[in-house]
Parts: C-alpha cells; structure tokens; sequence
C-alpha cells in the first residue's frame, strides 16, 4: 500500500517522495526508474534509524507535509503454544518483532512526524498523519492474535492524539484496510483463507489514502459524507470494493461518558 501511494504522490507537481523500510535491496528496487521518489533506509523500530532519517529528509528540503505511518509486521510465532519447552524449562523469550514494527514503530513515526511538520514552513498547518490500522483494529483475528492486539493499539493511540494534534492544525487520520493482498504474508496464505471478492483492489487502497492525504470531502458506500476542513479524527475501513468512515464506540452510560469527558 505505502509503495502504490508513494507512486501516485510522486507524479504530483512539486512532490518529492520517500519510501523508508529495513530492506534495502527491496526499497532500491521499488523506486527503480521512478522520479520524485527515493529510498532511505530505516528500521522504524530502531529510533536513532529512524529520526535520522527524518532529520536528513527535511534537513534537504526544510518542510514535511505528509507522512504516512504504514509499516507493518505479522507474528512468527505462535504466543499461546510454548514451543521446545516442558515442566523443566521456563518458555523461551517470544518473538515479538511484531510488537515492535507495529506499535513501537507507529508511536516513534509519529513523534518524528509532529516535530517536523511544526518546523516546516507551515508550522504543522494543514500537514497530514495518516496511520494505518486494520481491519485487525475492529475485529479479533483468531489466527493472529499478537498482530490483532498491536492494531487494536494502532486505533487507540490514533484517535488519542488526534484533538492535540488539530489544536495546531496537524491532521491525524487512521486507515484501516480489509484484506489486501500484500507481502506481509504469503500467497498461498492469502488464497488459502480468503475468497477473491474479499480483497480490496489496490486502487481503491491508494484512492482513499489520498482523500485523507488532501483533506477532500469524503462520501463513503453508504453516503455518509465528512467535509473538506473537518477530515482529521477520521477512521477509514476499507472492505472489498467498499469504503466506510467509522464511529468510536458509543459509552456505556453516562458515568463512562463522564470519564471520557474528564480524561480528554
């Protein structure tokens, strides 16, 4: 998904795109023959990687108008299931790389983003965050409870920053796709556990990505329209060919609402 936005940012006058990961010998590939579109290598984990990275980035043009926090890792191991161990021996340390791809990174990437964006020109006005989630972010996901968890996180954390950020006019949005069929898992996985009428089209994808990117006026499958000037605080899910902009969670009663009241 990053590497489809990036590429259609990148034919926009004006426009020059980074694409940061961990892999360099995918990330030269990806901007291979591109214009207006680089690679930098980052591990979003690592924060002294990544910081730097951004300090060089807008060091070389002294304005950051968009990030897109959208790296992401699935499990590699199966946290209710211990393996090679017995009555004997305390289980091993977990892997739990996706913990830190997914929740370390996002936080890191948005510490980054907030501060450049207010060193811009611009001082943050009308600079977007978007933060990708998942459908994961809405829904238990049996099969990878770990990557579920980080993306619950991913949503809560989104809509926890977005009224601070908006008091200095940075907008912050949380994208949420469906099933698509990217590399963060395998072919055979894919098309092992999903019907084709349940992927959304990578156009799709980069289509409403753009709509949160430009702040436009947003009218989803279902009509439900959010104007251009009110697009930050915004969940976007994504399913099949379809789009829909999502509430939070209604309180309870009034007492919750009240503690919700007090803790914002």
């Amino acid at each position: 998904i990053g590497h489809a936005v990036a590429i259609a940012l990148s034919q926009r006058p004006d426009w020059q795109v980074y694409i940061l990961g961990s892999n360099e010998e995918r990330g030269r590939k990806a901007v291979e023959g591109q214009s207006d579109i680089y690679f930098h290598k980052a591990n979003v984990s690592q924060y002294q990687e990544l910081a730097s990275a951004f300090h060089e980035i807008h060091g070389k043009h002294g304005r950051l108008d968009f990030v897109f926090a959208n790296a992401a890792a699935t499990e590699s191991c199966n946290i209710l299931q211990a393996e090679g161990a017995d009555a004997n021996t305390p289980p091993p340390e977990p892997n739990l790389t996706v913990v830190d791809v997914n929740v370390k990174g996002v936080i890191y990437t948005s510490y980054l983003a907030t501060h450049y964006f207010r060193l811009s020109p611009h001082k943050g006005k009308d600079a977007s965050l978007v933060i990708t989630g998942s459908c994961g972010s809405l829904y238990p996901f049996k099969m990878t409870p770990v990557y579920c968890g980080t993306k619950h996180d991913v949503l809560g954390f989104t809509r926890s920053i977005v009224m601070r950020c908006w008091e200095e006019g940075i907008r912050v949005n949380a994208l949420c796709p469906g099933i698509v069929r990217t590399g963060l898992v395998s072919d055979e996985f894919w098309d092992t556990y999903f019907k084709p009428e349940q992927f959304c089209p990578m156009e799709l994808m980069v289509e409403v990505t753009l709509l949160l990117v430009d702040g436009s006026e947003i009218v989803d499958s279902k009509g439900k329209k959010v104007s251009a000037g009110e697009v930050y605080g915004q969940t976007l899910e994504t399913s099949g060919s379809n789009f829909y902009l999502r509430e939070h969670l209604e309180c309870c009663d009034d007492i919750a609402k009240g503690v919700v009241d007090g803790a914002n």
